[in-house]
């Protein structure tokens, strides 16, 4: 039985995915690939290199927002997909995974984020032709396996807006967000895993009455995107998240609810994977 997981972005909330891993691992439930994206590509790209679940964990222990970001020298200059603040995150990855990369995980790992072709631009938030503008300014990439792991976590995890994006061999990537928080659809094309097993991690954002209606409509597409990868999965652990994804110094209050929620599925994973051998 070949199958894959996949494990999802959303900040702190992404946190829950080191729990979900606890859990698989504890039950001998090792996936024959992985694919991530944002925290899910920081937490299943240490799996995917063969980083044991107390050293994930302990990771995850040691970030807050104090040491993973610092105030960007030009904030929001180049438009949208800008951002306040920059990533501090290689000072606590890089110890662990120095030049490794995507090629030398002992478990297949696919990592995406955003490649952006054109500036994404603050006034077209405001008109109703704003989903079409952010679709044709950034699109999926998938890193080669030659890429430093360290460098496509990065590059994964860069949250528009919140952080500046990076900049790799003159291109430039950005978090993909709810537009591919859940790479289900990309594992399936490169790995064709039999089953996919993924996690949800996003949280949940309520829509402002006096929001511009191009950001509405943006809004809109995203959870129509996150649904279609919802739906690409046979499986989807959802833990129940328990603050904000700005709190990460609430890692513990989040792992322990991605444990909670794949125990529970664990009967279902099995029976899953037991009849599709």
């Amino acid at each position: 039985m070949n199958w894959g997981l996949v494990l999802s972005g959303g900040g702190a909330c992404g946190f829950a995915n080191a729990g979900v891993l606890a859990v698989l691992e504890q039950e001998q439930l090792r996936p024959d690939c992985i694919a991530g994206s944002s925290m899910g590509a920081i937490i299943g790209g240490l799996y995917a290199a063969g980083y044991s679940m107390e050293q994930c964990m302990a990771l995850c222990d040691s970030l807050h927002m104090f040491n993973i970001a610092k105030w960007s020298e030009r904030p929001l200059r180049k438009g949208l997909h800008s951002g306040i603040f920059r990533q501090r995150i290689e000072e606590h990855l890089k110890p662990l995974l120095g030049e490794r990369t995507i090629g030398d995980c002992v478990i297949p790992f696919v990592c995406v984020a955003g490649l952006v072709q054109n500036p994404i631009k603050w006034r077209k938030i405001v008109t109703e032709g704003f989903v079409e503008h952010v679709r044709e300014s950034v699109e999926l990439y998938v890193f080669p396996p030659e890429t430093r792991l360290l460098d496509a976590m990065l590059a994964s995890s860069a949250i528009p807006v919140l952080f500046a994006p990076v900049e790799l061999n003159g291109r430039i990537f950005v978090d993909l967000c709810t537009f591919g928080a859940i790479p289900a659809r990309t594992l399936r094309r490169l790995q064709n895993p039999q089953i996919v097993i993924g996690t949800d991690t996003t949280p949940e954002y309520a829509i402002a009455p006096y929001l511009p209606r191009g950001w509405k409509m943006f809004l809109d597409a995203a959870r129509e995107e996150l649904h279609k990868s919802r739906e690409a999965c046979d499986l989807v652990i959802t833990p129940e998240l328990p603050t904000a994804p700005f709190r990460f110094d609430r890692a513990t209050d989040f792992v322990e609810a991605g444990k909670v929620a794949t125990q529970e599925a664990i009967p279902a994973i099995r029976t899953l994977l037991k009849t599709n051998v």
